[in-house]
């Protein structure tokens, strides 16, 4: 996304600051979860922490939470990223972004293993 390189942060460093401006404070555990959903195995992950930890962006005692650095760099970050957004949604039909917006988020709320599951049934004859 051109926002994040113009900003030098990657898509796991956002990835991990947006699930922590929108959820709060989580456990490493379920953060290092969700990140492996995005390829990122353990070790990555620490990495991560590790370099957003130095950058004075967030604190990780367990429970990872953003510090008032990383709190006013994600609502940066995230209304620049909205500005990009909207101007490219103004150029569809507000019904169809709502309903690609509905379908997405339908998909999001979907467990994976859910999805395996079926996918795998659906191909046997």
């Amino acid at each position: 996304m051109a926002v994040l390189n113009a900003e030098d942060v990657t898509m796991p460093q956002w990835f991990t600051l947006n699930a922590l401006g929108l959820h709060g404070p989580t456990p490493a555990p379920v953060l290092s979860g969700l990140l492996a959903t995005n390829g990122l195995d353990p070790a990555a992950v620490q990495d991560l922490l590790t370099t957003l930890e130095g950058a004075g962006l967030i604190e990780h005692d367990g429970v990872v939470s953003l510090t008032t650095a990383g709190t006013a760099r994600y609502a940066e970050l995230r209304d620049r990223i909205d500005v990009v957004t909207t101007r490219i949604f103004e150029r569809f039909d507000e019904a169809r972004v709502e309903s690609a917006r509905i379908l997405l988020q339908e998909i999001a709320e979907t467990d994976p293993e859910q999805l395996t599951r079926h996918s795998v049934q659906a191909g046997r004859p």
